[in-house]
């Protein structure tokens, strides 16, 4: 079982989406959240497979950013206060919760078809009828809306994930009075769209 953390490692919970949906990856992957943001990632596994990689195994991984000391730095840091005050994946939920909720009221008000798929902190807005669980499925958002949605709502200041297959990460950063300007936004922005002839 090979287990991609690339999105969900250290977001979901310390532990990662192995922790939440118990499993034991052989190998995983890590993005840039192990470095902070800054420019690195990291796999790891059990030891029968890491004892692969050299220097104890044939196989040989390098980088031009492998342990670079200002991302190493970045990233024991941001870990050891994830670790250290785990409230901040709980302050995270109910912010993803928040803004679910009234994000789906706003299209329900308006009567748009649509999809809303939510975990932790990540959400992914669909404008189609669901359920919406593969690419196939995410593909049948309307993508002409999609479109319309994501420069409304720039014009009022906020942005969205640019693509109609991209979710919404939150930051522990936004408060109440942020999700609440982005859900006006929204109402505002499809309030002022045109229906579809």
């Amino acid at each position: 079982l090979i287990f991609d953390e690339v999105m969900t490692g250290f977001r979901l919970g310390f532990g990662g989406a192995q922790t939440l949906y118990d499993i034991t990856a052989d190998l995983v992957t890590y993005g840039k959240i192990i470095g902070a943001g800054l420019p690195v990632g990291a796999f790891a596994g059990k030891a029968e497979i890491m004892d692969c990689v050299a220097p104890v195994g044939r196989v040989y991984q390098a980088g031009t950013l492998s342990g670079n000391p200002l991302a190493m730095a970045a990233g024991y840091t941001l870990l050891n206060k994830l670790k250290s005050r785990p409230e901040t994946y709980s302050e995270l939920e109910q912010k993803t919760t928040y803004l679910a909720s009234g994000l789906r009221q706003v299209l329900q008000e308006f009567g748009i078809p649509h999809t809303l798929n939510k975990v932790g902190s990540m959400l992914s807005i669909f404008y189609c009828e669901g359920p919406v669980t593969t690419f196939d499925e995410a593909n049948k958002t309307n993508q002409e809306l999609f479109g319309r949605i994501f420069h409304g709502m720039l014009k009022q200041g906020v942005y969205f994930p640019p693509s109609a297959f991209e979710a919404f990460f939150l930051s522990n950063a936004l408060t109440t009075v942020d999700l609440d300007h982005t859900i006006d936004a929204f109402r505002n922005t499809i309030s002022g769209i045109e229906p579809q002839k």
